[in-house]
């Protein structure tokens, strides 16, 4: 998946800018993901990538991958492809607005059944302990 993901990628902030590079995390994956992700930086010094010693969850995956940063843009993104590199083009139009930061909000999400529950009742607590209402499709997708 990383190589597909590499690559798709690549085409579409290919058609923004040749001036780019891409920031891998891995969260310690049970699978070759760390393999693939030697591989793609082997072939491509645009690509870099970061090896977690353990899995400490998507959001310390995130900031790792943000420390090393050096663009006036920046894309964030799931790597298990639910989160489309084609729509990267669409988020960087809307961001030449005048957007400082734009997300992506999903129509569909491709998760189980106990997964769409437990999301559920957890935006349900956070709201009431909170007071705040937050729209649970938006996603860490975006251009920051």
């Amino acid at each position: 998946m990383v190589h597909e993901l590499v690559s798709r990628v690549k085409d579409n902030v290919s058609r923004i800018t040749s001036d780019f590079e891409i920031i891998l995390v891995n969260d310690a994956s049970p699978d070759k993901s760390w393999d693939a992700i030697l591989e793609e930086c082997s072939s491509d010094k645009r690509v870099k990538g970061i090896n977690l010693s353990r899995n400490f969850g998507q959001h310390r995956a995130i900031i790792a991958g943000l420390e090393y940063v050096n663009s006036e843009w920046t894309i964030v993104m799931d790597c298990d492809l639910q989160d489309r590199p084609e729509e990267i083009p669409a988020l960087y139009l809307k961001a030449k607005e005048g957007f400082d930061i734009v997300v992506a909000k999903r129509t569909v999400k491709k998760y189980s059944f106990l997964k769409k529950l437990s999301s559920k009742t957890f935006y349900t607590v956070f709201k009431f302990l909170s007071g705040i209402d937050f729209d649970n499709k938006l996603s860490s997708f975006g251009i920051y």
